[in-house]
């Protein structure tokens, strides 16, 4: 009874780690992945099989089945591991030509050799059947194998440990980051464990000590690929580099911002992004609404993924309309006001929250009434001085279109704490379509295009870019950027917040995060890595719509030649076709020939020019609304 527990149990871990391998996404080649998983899912099968002979149907006929089909999928999985070693130590994939050329002839070799086996085993079944002893002081039916089957099999086992093990090993050698090359080492020592174990208690000991002990072997098995799972996911660099979510509003800690809107705006979507986040980053949240809004506020922030009812039962959200906050008997009280932000943010601290986030909509200010001087005086009060510093971070807003030009005017020069910090203002207003108005569509038209902008080098290109990025940041979408380091728009961008910047460089093998930057650094001349990068920030973009900006297609062809980046833009552009994403290529056609230029033109529908301050359209395709049915 304990050995068949023991097998369920393993069954289902060696199942879980299966799961979790095949949910790891940021690895660099995809087939390595694949090819892991078939030996993870062949010693499975092994299992199984001893299951089934052991515990299902113990009987002697049934062993010669189990057996050739566990050496099979052991034979098969010795043929993954070498293959993804040798994927790994070309640095790609390999093709057919590839396969029987002079420099994969051991692969291939060896690759003959174990369809050999298999067909020796299925023909010639060299074992027999025995019964002995196990670990669990029962006795089952067992394979003994024929002294030159074992030396056969012996080879294979010492193959897999001389070869594709060190093939991980000097693959390890070739990627500058620790990590990846960490991982490879230990895949390489974990393989020559998996491969004792086998030879060791599968063959050696029933052979020739007359027990059966693969309970052992098989913690081995589970111990080896967990870490080997393990080490997997510590190569996940892109997933994690965008697993955070995007700001939906561009303030940093510490800071004060004002942000007007509309009527019109869909403020909540950009408020509850900000709140969220806040939340998610273990700080503490205050936000003070108009007292009309109290219904919808709940329920738009329930929407956007705030568990409401939680977070204000364990105190991290403190949710209050502005009359009940600021108004003691319908009259302002500034200073009880004060009074409870400074207990607030003490209890905040004491609490262990990383910070306060004081968030007020001030809407109309219908709240006052017409007395809007008495909160110009409040936000000037000398005893904010005892509140306003690093721990607290402060956004305001409030209705452009709802307030008199004067006091908006007062709100947004002010010099705010004095001499604190200056409040930074942010008008959303001009940015919702600065981009796409320009092509005459709407936000909701322009959305989910791979649009190619040509410009001109010496004009001022940069500014549909920008214009391109404010109104996704304004829309509360986020936005990835592709580029290189010094360059115009990697210049005009990478101060920007919630941009999530990924640097083509030259420097790199591998994936590298930039910790002094918070950018990712991705090598330019790896059109399979490009690819793969830019699929796992479409799949790891969980917030709407995705927009994105690759500078340059010029860049990429000086680098790689214009046949790479022609595949590269196909490639791209059948990927972006399934996904919810707009994205905007750079090219500057000046600088080749005619020919490359008209091919990459001839990829894309929807295709705009900046020449001299004017952004031209050239083709646009038609919009079609999307079926929601």
């Amino acid at each position: 009874m304990m050995g068949l527990i023991f097998y369920m149990a393993l069954l289902e871990t060696l199942g879980v780690l299966i799961v979790v391998f095949l949910r790891q996404r940021g690895f660099y080649f995809r087939s390595v992945q694949m090819f892991f998983i078939a030996t993870f899912s062949s010693f499975v099968l092994i299992v199984f099989c001893d299951l089934t002979k052991n515990y299902f149907f113990r009987s002697e006929s049934v062993v010669p089945f189990t057996t050739a089909i566990s050496i099979s999928a052991a034979l098969i999985g010795a043929a993954a591991v070498e293959h993804a070693g040798s994927v790994l130590h070309k640095g790609k994939e390999l093709s057919w030509k590839m396969f029987f050329s002079k420099e994969n002839l051991p692969s291939a070799i060896f690759k003959g050799y174990v369809i050999l086996l298999l067909i020796l085993t299925w023909a010639l079944t060299p074992f027999q059947t025995q019964l002995i002893r196990d670990m669990w002081g029962g006795f089952v039916y067992s394979s003994v194998y024929e002294g030159w089957y074992l030396v056969s099999l012996s080879v294979v086992a010492i193959v897999v440990i001389a070869y594709p093990s060190r093939l991980f090993v000097l693959s390890s050698r070739k990627f500058k980051d620790k990590e990846v090359a960490g991982a490879l080492k230990w895949f390489g020592v974990f393989w020559v464990g998996i491969s004792f174990a086998l030879l060791y208690f599968h063959v050696f000991m029933p052979s020739y000590l007359r027990v059966e002990m693969v309970a052992i072997e098989y913690l081995f098995f589970a111990s080896f690929f967990g870490v080997i799972t393990h080490f997997f996911g510590k190569t996940n660099i892109l997933e994690s580099f965008f697993e955070k979510p995007y700001s939906s509003i561009p303030v940093g800690e510490g800071e004060s911002i004002f942000v007007t809107y509309t009527s019109k705006a869909d403020k909540m979507k950009m408020f509850s992004t900000f709140i969220l986040k806040g939340l998610t980053s273990d700080k503490r949240v205050i936000y003070k609404y108009p007292d009309n809004e109290d219904e919808a506020v709940r329920k738009k922030l329930k929407e956007h993924g705030v568990d409401v009812e939680r977070c204000e039962e364990n105190g991290s959200l403190i949710l209050k309309t502005l009359s009940r906050f600021y108004l003691s008997d319908g009259l302002f009280d500034g200073e009880e006001a004060i009074r409870f932000l400074n207990k607030l943010k003490a209890d905040s601290s004491k609490k262990g929250y990383t910070q306060l986030m004081d968030f007020v909509d001030l809407g109309d200010f219908s709240f006052l009434g017409e007395d809007h001087e008495k909160y110009i005086e409040y936000l000037n009060d000398e005893r904010w001085k005892a509140y306003v510093d690093d721990y607290v971070t402060e956004l305001f807003a409030a209705n452009a279109e709802k307030v008199s030009e004067k006091l908006l005017h007062k709100l947004t020069n002010m010099n705010m704490h004095a001499p604190i910090r200056s409040v930074h203002s942010i008008d959303l207003i001009t940015h919702v379509d600065a981009f796409s108005k320009a092509l005459n569509l709407t936000r909701q038209q322009m959305a989910g295009r791979a649009i190619l902008l040509e410009f001109d080098p010496a004009s001022d290109y940069k500014k549909p870019v920008e214009d391109f990025v404010n109104e996704a940041l304004a829309n509360v979408e986020p936005v990835a950027l592709f580029t290189h380091k010094g360059g115009v728009i990697h210049s005009a961008l990478s101060n920007r917040r919630g941009i999530k910047t990924l640097l083509l460089t030259q420097s790199v093998s591998s994936p590298k995060m930039d910790t002094l930057t918070n950018e990712m650094l991705l090598p330019a001349n790896n059109i399979p890595l490009l690819l793969d990068a830019l699929e796992k920030v479409l799949k790891t973009s969980r917030y709407g719509n995705l927009n994105i900006v690759f500078d340059s297609l010029s860049s990429l062809i000086l680098l790689v030649g214009f046949e790479k980046t022609y595949k590269f833009v196909r490639y791209a552009l059948d990927m972006l076709a399934s996904e919810s994403s707009t994205v905007l290529f750079l090219l500057s056609p000046d600088i080749h020939d005619r020919r490359v230029a008209s091919n990459l033109r001839s990829l894309f529908t929807n295709q705009v020019s900046y020449r001299k301050r004017s952004l031209q359209i050239v083709k646009l395709s038609e919009f079609k609304l999307k079926d929601t049915n």
